[in-house]
């Protein structure tokens, strides 16, 4: 990073020593979140602190730039505390609960998280990893890696605030991939591509599926090649999703463990299935 970009007003570097962030934080009352399916987040103050791992000056790295060219749909990096915890600002709203509120599962809240998607990989033209970066991701990097994506851009992972615009938050698995690949999670989750009873269990009516992913995939405003190839990713991503979670069970993260341990796995599997006797009408739907 350049000395003028360290001048940037916004700037913290996550190795600065912990004190900088002010000793308040050190015994503010620790409100722990909901939310936070792979790290224990709480809120201090206006922070949010959250454990660490090998690729927090990654994460840090792209919230910087995030916020160095005006994206305000991301918290900002803060640094490092005294209890080496990652420090990110709080994002004032409300978190996506299941089952949602009425407001979260509209046209329009659809056509707002498709919007917003495409503005995070936008802006992050011009972002250059640092040296020797770290990702957490669920297996290695695919081979077309257009951006960093977020990976887990589900209701559960954003903020609806007060002004009406969407916030993105814990970006722990962001690592390299395709656009198309956050298009395709994100689909899944909020058109939403479940069945009609976890849909209606989690908040939505049943869902005209076809209608709603042809519409969030206009809101983005998707390739040609991309929605040819948009269902086979939302297949490849929910494997993916599900695969990735056994395997770090199986490696012993605690976080995953608990994920597994509450059937938490089921629920994907109806959906490839439910996937698989939609695709044709989903696929036509996008042409």
């Amino acid at each position: 990073m350049t000395t003028d970009d360290r001048a940037y007003r916004g700037w913290r570097d996550p190795n600065e020593p912990t004190q900088r962030l002010g000793r308040p934080y050190v015994t503010a009352q620790e409100i722990p979140l909901h939310g936070g399916n792979v790290s224990t987040v709480v809120r201090v103050g206006d922070t949010v602190r959250r454990n660490a791992g090998p690729w927090t000056p990654s994460v840090h790295a792209l919230l910087r730039h995030l916020e160095y060219v005006g994206f305000t749909g991301a918290p900002r990096a803060l640094g490092m505390d005294e209890r080496n915890r990652e420090v990110l600002s709080y994002l004032e709203g409300e978190c996506g609960e299941y089952p949602l509120a009425r407001h979260w599962v509209t046209d329009e809240a659809l056509v707002t998280v498709a919007t917003m998607l495409r503005m995070f990989h936008d802006a992050q033209y011009g972002f250059v990893p640092p040296p020797g970066a770290v990702w957490r991701s669920f297996g290695p990097p695919p081979p077309d890696t257009e951006v960093i994506c977020h990976h887990d851009a589900a209701p559960h992972n954003v903020i609806w605030r007060p002004d009406g615009t969407l916030g993105l938050i814990d970006f722990d698995l962001a690592s390299p991939g395709a656009r198309i690949y956050d298009v395709a999670y994100a689909a899944w989750t909020w058109v939403p591509i479940f069945s009609d009873r976890d849909s209606i269990t989690l908040g939505w009516k049943r869902p005209d599926r076809p209608r709603r992913l042809r519409l969030f995939a206009d809101a983005y405003g998707l390739i040609p090649r991309d929605r040819h190839r948009l269902i086979r990713t939302i297949r490849k991503r929910i494997v993916d999703h599900v695969e990735g979670i056994r395997r770090m069970a199986a490696a012993g993260e605690p976080a995953f463990v608990r994920i597994v341990h509450k059937g938490h796995l089921r629920r994907p599997m109806r959906d490839l299935r439910l996937l698989d006797y939609e695709r044709h009408a989903l696929e036509h739907a996008l042409r």
